[in-house]
C-alpha cells in the first residue's frame, strides 16, 4: 500500500541549486539517494510553468512514497544554507485535503 507525499522545497535564489541537490542526494529515501527536480531543470522545457516570466528562485519538485517527513527535514537542518531563513517546503500529504508550509528553520 503506497501514502504519497507530494513535495515542494522552496529557497533562495542566492543559493547554489546544484549544491542543494548534491546535498540533498546524500539523504536516503528507501536505500536510494534523495532525488527532487528543479524547475529549470534542463530535461525540461524552458518556461513550461507559464506566466510572462521565468521563475525566480530556487524550487525543486517531487512525489515520494512512504517519506519520513520529520526524518528529511533534521536532515535538511543539517545542510549548508546561503540564507537558511529562507528555506520552506510545501507538503501535502495523501490523506491531506491543502498542503501546508513548513519554515526550515522558523523564526524565534
Amino acid at each position: 500500500m503506497s501514502y504519497i507525499t507530494n513535495l515542494l522545497i522552496a529557497f533562495s535564489s542566492s543559493e547554489d541549486e546544484e549544491k542543494v541537490q548534491q546535498q540533498l542526494a546524500q539523504y536516503e529515501h528507501h536505500h536510494r539517494p534523495f532525488s527532487a527536480v528543479s524547475v529549470d531543470s534542463p530535461a525540461l522545457p524552458t518556461g513550461w510553468y507559464g506566466g510572462s516570466k521565468f521563475w525566480a528562485g530556487g524550487l525543486l519538485i517531487g512525489a515520494y512514497n512512504h517519506l519520513n517527513l520529520d526524518e528529511l527535514l533534521a536532515f535538511m537542518r543539517t545542510m549548508q544554507w546561503e540564507v537558511p531563513e529562507f528555506v520552506h517546503l510545501i507538503v501535502k500529504e495523501e490523506q491531506a485535503f491543502k498542503f501546508r508550509v513548513i519554515d526550515l528553520f522558523p523564526e524565534e
